[in-house]
């Protein structure tokens, strides 16, 4: 109850909405914790375990809806068809408030934890390094989702996203540029690493330790370019948990009617190849949705990682109505896991012309992926061709995992990885060509309203 009661007061006064300055209400009456365990409860909130954000997932070259689940006018339809405005005057990002209440409840705890009463200097360590991690996880969304894709180049002047490291509810603030969000994303997770009493794994799937803060750097280095720094990470991670999940192990509840359930699959919190657990609130608004006709040429329909997803039939074991399979998983995973830092390192080892170090990582993961007599083993003669099948193997593995807009972005800066994304709906055709500025986020004008010196992604 007492978590209750701190959460709901300190924390939950800045779900919907926010700071006053910043997002929209200033909390009253607010509860201040005192001891250490009082602001523990801070870090064991299950919403920071929640990745906090989704709508991306419908702009990318994934998935696929009928013109009757697109008949609405909401952000899901407009996020799909990629339109300019995402969000109305009046309409508040869930996504954006979300992920800066979970800064907010981080900087809460970093800047008293030190004055906290009846707790240990290790307790204090390692929870201040828990917090650090967490502030940094939604940094690394916020500015990739927002902010201008990293370029060493012009990171210090690319717009990236407010910056905030204190617990200011009438904190009135700017953009701050890609690189100095990056540069405190480094510097959390570092210090974090730092912290000899931050355990290799958190006491739960909540709790992030040094593995998820390794696996965690090695997202943000590939995301910057530094493909030595990733590699280093990876590696750091996957020498601390390396375990896969077999899907051969896996079987449907009834064969005939494949959504019904898959018996063996792990709910994502519980799955064995996550490292830093990332659950995702946005699984209502992942659903009814096919598979993309692009996407199945590549994935095909023998990888158990389409057989376990999608279904040409519905849960009554009839076909369905829709042009293409339709997705059932209902429980999208954006955890980092133990396949993400293989690929990483892969995809580091071929930019380094390492390509048969980098296919046999791929090999060691597809034999997980395929039954026996339906698995073939990738071979490449150059770096070019093994980052080829490093990237289809990304796309694949790490389907639905709330990256593939992320790394659309990215790749879009290589003119021999751009690719033109086009829909169709009520015959019309709509078209976003690489780089494309709506690739960067709008910013809520509601945010706008309250705070002017935020400014808008050009649309």
């Amino acid at each position: 109850m007492k978590k209750l009661i701190i959460y709901c007061l300190a924390g939950a006064a800045m779900l919907g909405t926010g700071c006053k300055k910043f997002m929209d209400v200033t909390p009253k009456g607010v509860f201040i914790p005192r001891t250490v365990a009082e602001y523990e409860l801070f870090l064991n909130d299950v919403l920071l375990a929640d990745a906090s954000y989704a709508y991306c997932e419908l702009m990318t070259d994934d998935l696929a809806f009928t013109d009757a689940r697109l008949a609405a006018d909401n952000r899901t339809t407009r996020s799909y068809l990629w339109k300019q405005d995402l969000l109305k005057a009046t309409e508040d990002d869930g996504e954006w408030n979300n992920m800066y209440r979970n800064i907010y409840n981080c900087n809460l705890v970093l800047a008293n934890l030190s004055a906290a009463t009846e707790g240990t200097a290790a307790e204090v360590n390692r929870l201040s390094a828990e917090a650090k991690i967490q502030r940094a996880y939604f940094y690394f969304n916020l500015v990739n989702l927002y902010g201008a894709g990293y370029q060493a180049a012009s990171a210090a002047s690319d717009p990236g996203v407010p910056l905030l490291l204190a617990p200011d509810l009438e904190a009135k603030t700017v953009r701050a540029s890609v690189q100095a969000v990056y540069d405190q994303i480094l510097k959390d997770l570092q210090e974090a690493l730092a912290v000899n009493e931050l355990p290799v794994t958190g006491k739960t799937y909540v709790h992030p330790g040094k593995a998820a803060a390794h696996a965690l750097l090695a997202r943000v280095y590939l995301y910057m370019g530094n493909y030595a720094g990733a590699q280093q990470s990876a590696e750091a991670a996957l020498s601390l948990k390396n375990t896969l999940l077999d899907y051969n192990t896996f079987s449907f509840v009834n064969p005939a009617r494949p959504p019904i359930g898959v018996n063996g699959r792990p709910v994502p919190e519980n799955n064995p190849e996550n490292i830093f657990s990332k659950t995702n609130g946005g699984n209502g608004m992942l659903s009814r949705f096919m598979i993309s006709p692009d996407l199945l040429n590549v994935l095909g329909e023998k990888d158990l990682r389409y057989v376990y997803t999608f279904s040409r039939l519905d849960n009554k074991g009839q076909p369905v109505t829709s042009p293409f399979p339709e997705y059932f998983a209902n429980s999208v995973n954006y955890s980092i896991g133990v396949p993400e830092m293989m690929l990483i390192k892969a995809e580091c080892l071929a930019r380094n012309n390492h390509p048969a170090a980098a296919v046999t990582l791929l090999n060691t993961l597809r034999q997980k992926r395929f039954k026996p007599a339906d698995y073939v083993a990738l071979t490449a003669t150059s770096g070019a061709e093994a980052l080829d099948l490093v990237l289809r193997e990304r796309r694949l593995e790490l389907l639905y995992h709330g990256l593939r807009w992320l790394d659309l972005k990215r790749l879009n800066r290589e003119p021999r990885f751009q690719k033109t994304l086009t829909r169709t709906f009520q015959n019309n055709t709509y078209t976003l060509p690489p780089n494309d500025p709506l690739y960067l986020l709008q910013i809520a004008p509601k945010i706008i309203g309250i705070n002017p010196g935020i400014v808008q992604n050009p649309r």
